[in-house]
């Protein structure tokens, strides 16, 4: 696992233990599910696991999975903004008004990256 990919993981880590990926349907057997695993994961048990269950390897990597990309996706929205946010600043208010340019809006959560 390189370095980019252990950064991602204890991202997803942070993310599950946050709960902001928790919505209304997740099952109360299912949201401890995902503690347990997470906390596996942090005692490096978790590739025991996972080797010796297909079912438990499929379900983690697809949360695994699924997070990693809304985590990516917000990733490029937050590098989306910073580059818009850039480019308005550099121009004049008059300049704004002409070409018809609103200010850049921030992404959900950005204040708390």
């Amino acid at each position: 696992m390189n370095e980019e990919e252990s950064l991602l993981t204890s991202e997803v880590i942070r993310y599950i233990e946050s709960g902001l990926g928790e919505d209304n349907y997740l099952s109360k057997p299912e949201r401890m599910a995902r503690k347990i695993m997470v906390e596996l994961v942090k005692a490096g048990r978790a590739e025991f696991l996972l080797l010796r269950d297909d079912e438990v390897n499929g379900w983690w990597g697809s949360i695994v999975g699924s997070i990693r990309e809304k985590i990516l996706k917000y990733k490029e929205r937050v590098r989306v903004y910073e580059v818009k946010k850039q480019a308005y600043d550099k121009l004049t208010a008059q300049e704004r008004r002409t070409l018809g340019i609103r200010k850049p809006v921030k992404p959900k959560g950005y204040d708390k990256a």
